[in-house]
């Protein structure tokens, strides 16, 4: 998805807050957002959010000489994430069925992202999570999800934000002899790396990085090694709104599961802001 008229207010409030982390004053801060906007201005037409996003985060951590300011925060949701996964799964295991609850406890942790909002309080991570159980979903495509997992021989599957991805075990785990795991290359946001992945508690699972700090899966930018061996997987699972918005023209079977996070997606899908998606393409 190319960057839309109606993604310039969040990315203006997004450049306030990162101008707000790099440097300490506020004529510094102004300074900063004005370069940070002329970045914007001279982005080519054909730039996602989150390569855009990159651009931005790159250029800040250059500045301030933190290149992972959210890694208090990461470390934080993976903790909250690792707390909440025994009644998680609890809960998965004693439903009428146990893969439909652990794609809907999936797609709840993906509520945990600093990206979309700054102030996210991870008190109520809980509560985010399982309030997917009062919301519509759909049934039929979930159960092609799992009919397509069960029978791949190869899954890559896109991990997105930390604390989420703790809570992506449920779906991972029963599959992990023929899943790889896709992670950020670099820190951005929230965005779990290699590190945090490890932290996650995926232990015998073949990881790889895009090499790339995009919030997303840049299909111009990633390294060649990330997109060869996502492209010769049987099926890959997207999780989050940053791959949905990057992985658009990718052209192999893919499932997008996600909560929509703001009015650009609600109105591409024709869904209200909060809903759970489960998205089959080129099936």
């Amino acid at each position: 998805m190319r960057v839309k008229i109606d993604c310039y207010p969040c990315i203006l409030s997004q450049l306030s807050e990162l101008a707000k982390k790099a440097v300490g004053d506020e004529a510094a801060q102004h300074g900063m957002v004005k370069k940070l906007m002329r970045m914007v201005l001279d982005a080519d037409s054909e730039i996602t959010p989150p390569e855009l996003a990159a651009g931005f985060h790159a250029e800040v951590g250059a500045v301030s000489g933190v290149a992972d300011p959210y890694r208090t925060v990461k470390d934080e949701s993976t903790r909250i994430g690792i707390e909440l996964l025994p009644r998680l799964r609890r809960i998965a295991a004693e439903a009428a069925d146990p893969f439909e609850a652990a794609v809907r406890l999936a797609i709840g942790g993906n509520s945990i992202d600093y990206g979309v909002d700054p102030n996210f309080d991870l008190k109520q991570a809980e509560k985010r999570i399982l309030e997917v159980f009062d919301l519509d979903f759909d049934s039929a495509v979930c159960a092609e999800l799992k009919r397509r997992m069960d029978k791949a021989d190869h899954i890559f599957y896109m991990l997105d934000n930390c604390g989420e991805a703790v809570i992506d075990r449920l779906l991972v785990e029963p599959y992990k002899s023929k899943i790889t795991l896709g992670v950020r290359g670099k820190p951005i946001l929230n965005d779990v790396t290699r590190r945090e992945a490890g932290l996650s508690g995926f232990d015998g699972i073949e990881i790889v990085d895009t090499g790339d700090m995009a919030p997303g899966v840049s299909l111009r930018n990633s390294s060649p090694e990330m997109l060869k061996r996502m492209r010769s997987a049987d099926l890959v699972i997207s999780k989050g709104q940053g791959n949905f918005e990057t992985l658009g023209d990718y052209d192999r079977p893919i499932f997008f599961l996600l909560r929509v996070k703001c009015q650009v997606i609600s109105r591409l899908l024709r869904r209200p802001v909060g809903a759970l998606e489960i998205i089959g393409e080129n099936l």
